[in-house]
């Protein structure tokens, strides 16, 4: 039974050093056989390398997947298309880090797949539901993916491209004979029961359209070896039941905060 620890939300330039190199301590001391970082590594790519190294000074299989903050411009020097498709996945592949959103972690019979599960407006309050346009034009009264996203792609247009190699790699890991069960790690949430809900709160439900995407719930479920999800990005930890063919699978949204990322342990 592997023993498997998921966090998120490391942010390193926001999170000091000192404070992720005690999250990697605290982490060895738990003697787990993997880990998964359900994105929001570091505030720009020195900072995400520093992180992923830290990580590999465990000595254990480490895979983890992009946050909306990890493909930041922050220096206006890396833009976001080129930190998506050519430069998070070769400090991934510089630190030995599996990156989720290419390949699946397959330890002691356990696959971890993952994606950044980019939100697509479909976690979005019922109560305040807007058009993709609407929802679109307003971004910027709520998130700064709005100016510090900078590739060419709207959210949906997004979200549509890379739902397709998502759903690949739940099917590998679903027909691999030797995977029993399957941990899903995205960096938004992907389940009702990983979203904060604040009945009346128009600005938190409206806002919710940036946190969430329930449409690759909707792919999971399709995957009967699913038993676990996690997930980062709304800095509210939520924890709850869903079901899949049948059977409950835990859905979390990890509790971490800026200067205080958390972990979970789980033996599977």
């Amino acid at each position: 039974m592997p023993r498997i620890v998921i966090t998120s939300d490391v942010h390193l330039g926001i999170t000091s050093l000192p404070r992720v190199q005690k999250l990697v301590k605290d982490i060895a001391a738990q003697k787990p056989d993997a880990v998964a970082i359900a994105g929001d590594i570091g505030e720009g790519v020195e900072n995400i390398s520093i992180v992923l190294e830290e990580f590999a000074s465990l000595n254990i299989p480490v895979a983890a997947c992009a946050g909306n903050h990890d493909v930041w411009n922050i220096d206006k020097k890396h833009p976001s298309e080129v930190l998506w498709e050519r430069t998070l996945p070769e400090i991934a592949r510089t630190t030995g880090t599996v990156w989720l959103e290419d390949e699946i972690l397959i330890v002691h019979g356990v696959a971890i797949v993952g994606t950044i599960g980019w939100y697509d407006y479909s976690a979005q309050d019922p109560a305040y539901k807007a058009s993709d346009e609407e929802n679109w034009r307003r971004k910027g009264e709520f998130d700064a993916d709005a100016w510090m996203c900078d590739w060419p792609w709207n959210d949906i247009e997004f979200c549509r491209m890379i739902e397709p190699g998502f759903r690949e790699r739940l099917k590998q890991a679903q027909d691999n004979p030797d995977v029993g069960r399957i941990i899903v790690v995205s960096h938004s949430p992907i389940f009702e029961g990983q979203i904060r809900r604040k009945p009346n709160n128009k600005k938190w439900g409206f806002s919710n359209a940036y946190y969430g995407n329930l449409n690759f719930g909707k792919i999971v479920a399709e995957f009967e070896k699913v038993t676990h999800a996690y997930a980062g990005h709304t800095h509210a930890g939520m924890e709850g039941k869903m079901d899949i063919k049948g059977h409950p699978v835990n859905v979390v949204t990890l509790n971490s905060q800026y200067d205080d990322p958390v972990y979970i342990v789980i033996e599977v």
